[in-house]
């Protein structure tokens, strides 16, 4: 914990299905000296909450009020709702994140409960753009979550809250669980804080959530061992029926991933392996908290984790997870069969090399600009480095079918999958859930961070030599009076404003942080986006501007050439704001 920074922290571990072991560790409260209580210290466990939205759609799914790969238009109360301009999608889609939103997290938050946007609102008019083919994509999305919870209270009649609350919470007996905002003040008072690092546990402020369904609920320990229990025992708990053993089946089994691989998503649980077992698990981070929880049906084993400080703090519960159960279960030794190189397939391995690029990343909303700091650019090289394998994820991969590929280590079976054109060409790799497009060398993010960092150190030399120049000037009394051209001024005053926006926007994310627009869009990024819409409207003129550079007598081939640099610097910095999306005022 203390290499972690992790002021408190709860396990709670089950096995066969039974509790074994529930502690809680470190402060819930460090100023007051607080400790953590796991019977009553809650927790946000954020996107776990997926989770139990996932089993509320199933129990409608059982009652017949539900059908998983209907239109879910069929199951609003009428046609007006913004995303229905978009491609059909069905809740099969939206518990696994195969709808095809938008990444995005502008909105998703509140300061204070009066600010929380009603479900039906945001489902009205704040779903993100549809950007991918439904069933094609995993693109994580809270707001189709949000969307989820919104039909499951259409359809039931109740809130989302009171439906979660009598169906789900109640009858497994998780009675010191939340779910309103704000919580009931019994608990409320039992509530973690949390807290950032800088030099020091700093407190946070409790922030709310919009998108409830994906991320809302608040429990504790021993409240989360009987959840886990429920899945474990196949959707039963002390002889109560949550979901009947088929609809929990198909809750729980690979809905999208790699081909004949135990890395994909079910509805809402993560499929993956863990000590050479299959497991379904999720993750939740929030504001000062994160969490973690994994089952592994074959021996019934649960793991809980949660603790109270967010801040370079997630390798503390995966850590934790791998220690607990290698000493709890060990490693099972699988029988593979040991893979055999084919030397023919060299033939056709750049059919699948190259630049592949995550696409679980924003697209259409100025969340993109983050890639040039070095978020949501995953990119890997698929290269072909051995006899008869490619190199995937700095691992060799042998092809065992057509366009499928395994990883060549020991007890490993570790599948990819690659979709090809008719001519035989990669252009998406699967891996797990993840969906990775082949990329054409200009769209490399390395690329555009290099031409980003080349441009602005340009105008920024250009914009700062003209007040260098008059002081020198004036320290060596010299005064020259020189008219200077429309084409100069132009430059200046543009590069200006791009210089203007750069410096914007690197303050906007050393303020924010990553939490830039989650209780919307501030004032300080609408004028950085103004900033660089007026920028961008100036360097139009841009060809016009060279061709007159080089068409005029008045100026030598040096100064024509930086002109020219200037110009080129202009012009890349548009391109790259335009794709960026931090050009216009999209905000949503």
């Amino acid at each position: 914990m203390q290499k972690f920074k992790v002021p408190g922290a709860v396990i709670t571990i089950i096995t066969d299905s039974s509790e074994v072991f529930t502690r809680g560790y470190g402060y819930a409260d460090v100023e007051n000296q607080i400790a953590v209580d796991p019977k009553s210290t809650l927790f946000r466990i954020a996107s776990i909450t997926k989770t139990f939205t996932a089993t509320a759609a199933m129990q409608l799914v059982e009652q017949g009020t539900l059908d998983l790969h209907t239109d879910i238009g069929n199951y609003l109360p009428d046609k007006d709702f913004d995303f229905l301009k978009g491609e059909p999608f069905t809740m099969h889609h939206l518990l696994t994140h195969t709808a095809g939103f938008d990444l995005t997290d502008t909105g998703d938050a509140a300061l204070t409960p009066e600010e929380v946007v009603p479900l039906e609102q945001l489902a009205r008019r704040q779903m993100p753009d549809q950007v991918h083919k439904p069933g094609t994509v995993f693109s994580y999305s809270n707001f189709g979550y949000a969307l989820a919870g919104y039909v499951i209270q259409t359809i039931s009649g109740m809130s989302y809250e009171d439906y979660m609350i009598r169906n789900v919470l109640n009858p497994i007996g998780m009675n010191q669980t939340g779910i309103r905002q704000p919580l009931p003040k019994a608990l409320k008072l039992n509530l973690a804080n949390s807290y950032t690092w800088e030099d020091g546990q700093v407190a946070l402020e409790r922030d709310y959530t919009n998108t409830l369904p994906g991320g809302g609920i608040i429990s504790n320990a021993v409240d989360m061992s009987r959840y886990m229990k429920m899945h474990l025992q196949g959707g039963i708990i002390d002889s109560t029926v949550i979901l009947n053993a088929e609809n929990h089946r198909i809750l729980t089994s690979q809905k999208y991933g790699s081909k004949n691989t135990k890395y994909g998503i079910c509805y809402a649980f993560n499929e993956n392996m863990w000590n050479g077992r299959r497991s379904i698990d999720h993750s939740g981070g929030q504001l000062g908290f994160l969490s973690l929880m994994v089952l592994i049906p074959k021996t019934g084993t649960g793991i809980f984790i949660a603790h109270n400080n967010r801040q370079d703090a997630s390798g503390f519960r995966y850590n934790l997870t791998a220690t607990i159960l290698d000493t709890l279960i060990g490693q099972e030794e699988r029988e593979i069969q040991p893979l055999t190189p084919s030397k023919a397939f060299d033939n056709i391995a750049d059919n699948y090399t190259g630049r592949y690029l995550q696409m679980n990343y924003p697209h259409n909303t100025f969340e993109k600009v983050s890639q040039l700091f070095g978020f949501f650019a995953n990119e890997h090289q698929v290269s072909h480095d051995s006899i008869g394998s490619l190199t995937i994820f700095g691992s060799p991969f042998v092809q065992i079918e057509d366009h499928l590929f395994q990883m060549d280590r020991p007890q490993s079976d570790y599948k990819v999958e690659f979709l090809v054109d008719d001519n035989g060409l990669a252009y998406q790799l699967f891996a797990g859930t993840n969906s990775y497009q082949r990329i054409p060398w200009y769209q490399h993010n390395r690329l555009k961070q290099i031409g980003m960092i080349f441009s602005i150190l340009v105008m920024l030399i250009f914009v700062l030599s003209r007040p260098a120049i008059s002081i020198i000037r004036k320290i060596r009394n010299r005064k020259i009076q020189r008219k200077r051209s429309w084409l100069y001024h132009w430059q200046y005053w543009t590069a200006t404003l791009f210089m203007l926006g750069a410096l914007s926007l690197v303050a906007l994310f050393l303020i924010y942080q990553d939490q830039i627009s989650d209780y919307g869009v501030p004032f300080s990024l609408k004028t950085t986006l103004g900033i660089n819409t007026i920028g961008a409207l100036s360097a139009v003129i841009s060809p016009m501007a060279l061709w007159s550079i080089w068409k005029s007598n008045d100026h030598s081939k040096g100064r024509k050439f930086l002109n020219t640099l200037v110009i080129i610097s202009i012009i890349i910095t548009t391109i790259i704001l335009v794709d960026m999306r931090m050009i216009g005022f999209q905000y949503y």
